[in-house]
């Protein structure tokens, strides 16, 4: 079941402090990764979303990978153009402290290269890369978004779809995880501006990239459906 806008904002605010917590404690090289497939049918969306997440755990067992990441935050999505679909694992990324400064980079090619291998297929692929490092944060932004959402409650229906609905949407690992369970899940949508934490850069940039990742809140859904 694809997510309300409520729960859009609930779980961008959510990671948004696990983010922040996790900078607290440790220094880390942040990534948002996009991994997906281009002009899926109907009728092949349900076999390539398995092989898509089959892909993505098999990816995440690279030595490459393995030995860059800390963990991950993942989150399955379809984006819907017309008759064709594009299915997408977002996935936000804490990388060791060195990960720019050495042989544990990973360049843009070759995160193709691994999603290639990992999904056995060559041709059609979708990966995106973006560093998060906070320079295009701001700090009155953050504000001014949720009294938008709360302000324009009625117009992001809830949506629902029968292809995603017996998959796991979303899920955390290793630091990641061990954040999540410190914190609790109990967490509740935040639109009291003065409680919302806007003191990380970082955590402030991708709670902006993670709510463009939910149906019914990024902007090009409204030509989508």
């Amino acid at each position: 079941m694809l997510l309300s806008w409520e729960r859009a904002v609930e779980l961008a605010n959510f990671n948004h402090q696990v983010i922040t917590e996790v900078n607290k404690k440790q220094q880390v090289n942040w990534l948002l990764v996009d991994l997906g497939l281009e002009n899926i049918t109907m009728e092949q969306i349900n076999q390539i979303l398995d092989k898509m997440l089959i892909g993505f755990n098999r990816l995440f067992k690279y030595k490459s990978i393995q030995q860059a990441s800390l963990g991950y935050f993942r989150m399955l999505d379809i984006v819907k153009k017309g008759d064709r679909y594009h299915p997408r694992i977002h996935i936000l990324l804490p990388m060791i402290k060195s990960y720019f400064q050495g042989r544990y980079y990973i360049k843009y090619d070759n995160w193709i290269s691994l999603w290639s291998r990992a999904v056995g297929i060559g041709n059609g692929l979708f990966v995106k890369v973006k560093v998060v490092n906070g320079r295009d944060a701001e700090r009155e932004n953050i504000q001014e978004k949720l009294l938008n959402f709360r302000e324009q409650e009625s117009e992001f229906p809830f949506r629902e779809s029968q292809i995603i609905t017996p998959r796991r949407l979303i899920g955390y690992s290793k630091l990641l995880k061990n954040v999540t369970e410190h914190l609790g899940n109990d967490n509740k949508l935040r639109l009291d501006v003065d409680e919302f934490c806007i003191n990380d850069p970082i955590a402030n940039q991708a709670f902006f990239h993670m709510l463009d990742w939910h149906p019914g809140v990024r902007e090009e859904e409204k030509l989508l459906f």
